[in-house]
């Protein structure tokens, strides 16, 4: 998603650009009778909806997410064992 648009302008420059996922627009416009405008809208609502649940990649952040904690009780276990 570029930055400092919504996922309404994402979704709408996408088919105003033919860059649209043309799967999705085709079942849309089935959806929707033939009916292009509406097929336009159901195709923005289903976009806005999946750049919405779009979850960002944790492990992608930090390489080893878990690896501070478990020195933390490495470090301690040893120290409770001294």
């Amino acid at each position: 998603m570029s930055i400092g648009l919504g996922c309404k302008e994402v979704a709408v420059r996408e088919l105003d650009n033919s860059s649209q996922d043309k799967e999705l627009f085709e079942l849309c416009l089935k959806h929707a009778s033939n009916d292009k405008e509406r097929a336009r809208n159901i195709y923005i609502h289903r976009r806005i909806a999946e750049l919405k649940n779009k979850e960002p990649n944790l492990d992608q952040n930090e390489k080893w997410p878990m690896l501070i904690p478990l020195l933390i009780l490495y470090t301690l276990g040893t120290i409770g064992v001294l």
